[in-house]
């Protein structure tokens, strides 16, 4: 025979302790163990027979019913070990009619059973249930629903090792009682956790905030910088065009004042395709075409800067390689703005490796160099916009903006594909596919 609980009289006093334990804190984790935990050890209901306390809670964006916290008996953990399903993998579905724990969510009412084939069906099946139950030795289970402002948010399962007759009406008085102080105590740890994850992510978004600043800053000055270069040379050139009395010199002026020109407006594209891309406005050419001979192409525009840095510029693919669908130009400014990258972060006598290789349905092409190192952080920097690898920002002598690598993953994006960097020993290697 069990005893039973104290007096009536005792009850307020007896939930006034249990109160003051579960809103002792407002997080949210340590909320609901306390809930499970303090009924068993501070009101002494383990001597009552009382062996394994759950809480769950309705999930409103699963549309389930999810178990977050079981008290820390013996029983629990045994039953924790034995569970074909781990405890915070119980789900209910809100629809399913025959569980009895959704009947409580719906009706508002406290729930009795001798089989846990009503608590645990699904994800249960009903001898696993049995198993289960038969294992730890439970009896009954009551199940009652956990109520903020009239609406049920969760329940509670009390599962013990004795019958529903031997359940003194001061027990119940006590639990009826206790789960309505469940809900003002779970609802008050939510809000809390709600607000500091609030609050940690407003503190996220603000440093984040703080980094594009700076790096809108430094993009400022990069693209000042790479817009006075030109300019100044533009100036200049047909300043000595215009003085250069004897004519001998200025077809060289001009080519020069040509090669300023282009870069301002390779400049200028870059900007102007950025925000084709942001606003939607881009559109792909798609179509079937070599990409070797794209490859053998770029090549060939690189060669002389290449042989001017003393750098080896090599080819390697795998023949024969299929013909591609893709936008050719997109394609080709992807692979121009890579090798343009490397040349200018390799040094007199590296070596940059354009290689291409079919992998199944698709084409994966890589560049590696010899050039720079870059650490993980900046890593993490080089495909976003107004960012530039650590090794860019001390040298802007190297003429760019940092656009071309965001570029660049926008285009590859675009054609449902990836772009990733990696960097060791001085040696870089980017692909995309």
């Amino acid at each position: 025979m069990y005893t039973t609980t104290p007096q009536s009289k005792q009850t307020i006093e007896s939930l006034w302790r249990l109160e003051k334990i579960i809103l002792d804190t407002l997080d949210f984790n340590q909320v609901v163990q306390n809930i499970v935990d303090c009924v068993l050890t501070e009101l002494g209901y383990l001597q009552l027979g009382y062996r394994i306390v759950v809480l769950a809670l309705a999930d409103e964006q699963s549309n389930s019913l999810k178990r977050v916290s079981i008290s820390q008996t013996d029983e629990a953990k045994k039953a924790l070990e034995i569970t074909p399903v781990p405890f915070h993998d119980i789900t209910i579905p809100l629809s399913d009619p025959e569980n009895v724990c959704i009947k409580c969510l719906n009706d508002k009412q406290s729930h009795t059973t001798h089989n846990w084939k009503d608590i645990l069906c699904p994800p249960y099946s009903i001898d696993e249930a049995h198993q289960v139950q038969q294992a730890i030795g439970i009896k009954t289970s009551m199940i009652f629903p956990v109520i903020y402002h009239g609406v049920a948010r969760g329940v509670m399962i009390f599962s013990m090792v004795k019958d529903e007759s031997e359940v003194s009406d001061s027990e119940l008085d006590l639990l009826r009682g206790f789960t309505e102080i469940v809900g003002i105590a779970v609802q008050n740890a939510r809000l809390y956790s709600d607000l500091q994850k609030t609050s940690t992510d407003l503190d996220s978004a603000n440093v984040r905030l703080q980094q594009l600043d700076k790096a809108k800053d430094e993009f400022v000055s990069l693209a000042s910088h790479e817009l006075r270069t030109p300019m100044t040379a533009i100036k200049s050139y047909v300043w000595m065009v215009l003085n250069d009395r004897s004519g001998s010199k200025t077809k060289d002026y001009l080519q020069l004042v040509f090669n300023s020109t282009e870069r301002l407006i390779h400049l200028v594209n870059d900007m102007l395709d950025i925000s084709r891309i942001e606003s939607g406005r881009v559109q792909l050419k798609l179509e079937p075409f070599d990409i070797v001979e794209l490859l053998n192409q770029i090549l060939d525009e690189f060669k002389a800067r290449a042989a001017d840095k003393k750098i080896t510029l090599n080819l390697e693919t795998s023949e024969p390689l299929p013909l591609i669908t893709a936008d050719r130009d997109k394609v080709m400014q992807v692979l121009e703005n890579l090798i343009g990258n490397s040349l200018k972060f390799t040094d007199s006598g590296g070596k940059i490796t354009l290689s291409a290789q079919a992998d199944q349905n698709y084409l994966e092409t890589s560049v590696n160099d010899t050039g720079r190192g870059i650490s993980e952080e900046e890593l993490g920097k080089l495909f976003t916009k107004f960012e530039r690898g650590g090794a860019a920002l001390t040298a802007l002598s190297e003429p760019g903006t940092g656009l071309g690598l965001y570029l660049c993953k926008q285009y590859v994006e675009l054609h449902k594909g990836t772009i990733s960097v990696k960097s060791k020993d001085a040696r870089r290697s980017m692909k995309w596919r």
